[in-house]
């Protein structure tokens, strides 16, 4: 998949409406009162997703095919077109054209996302975590944040 990808990704996102829905808001300390259910607020939703994604790299072939570097790259692409928080979508676009996705093997794409998930925690003024391949998949594989692998 070509940087136009991302391009045509990120000009779909500059010429949308702002994001107005749930996902893209933080929740309001009082949300927890009521008993009512809300849709995940977009730090719910960051953390599911990356568990997620990190458990799909960690599942990603040991060497992956050229169909399957292809399907890994247009899947990730269709991730991002549909993510539920458009302006964290947008961003996360510009991560990707920054450093394309590694999608050749399961150590590289494990390291890749580990990597993207470090640049998106710098924006949001976190602190980044160390890409180690073996410690990524091992989590990843076990269904396991990185820190609460480290904290076995």
């Amino acid at each position: 998949m070509s940087a136009s990808t991302w391009s045509t990704l990120k000009d779909k996102f500059r010429t949308s409406e702002r994001c107005v829905e749930a996902s893209c808001r933080d929740k309001s300390a009082s949300a927890g009162i009521s008993d009512e259910v809300e849709p995940p607020d977009r730090a719910e939703l960051g953390r599911a997703a990356w568990r997620y994604l990190h458990s799909l790299a960690a599942h990603h072939p040991e060497q992956a095919s050229a169909t399957e570097q292809s399907d890994s790259v247009a899947w990730l692409a269709s991730f991002v077109q549909f993510y539920p928080c458009s302006h964290c979508a947008e961003h996360f676009v510009g991560v990707c054209e920054a450093s394309p996705p590694q999608v050749a093997s399961r150590q590289e794409y494990s390291v890749w996302w580990c990597e993207a998930h470090n640049r998106v925690s710098e924006h949001l003024k976190n602190e980044p975590r160390k890409c180690d391949a073996a410690k990524l998949v091992r989590a990843g594989l076990a269904g396991l944040a990185l820190d609460e692998l480290l904290a076995e």
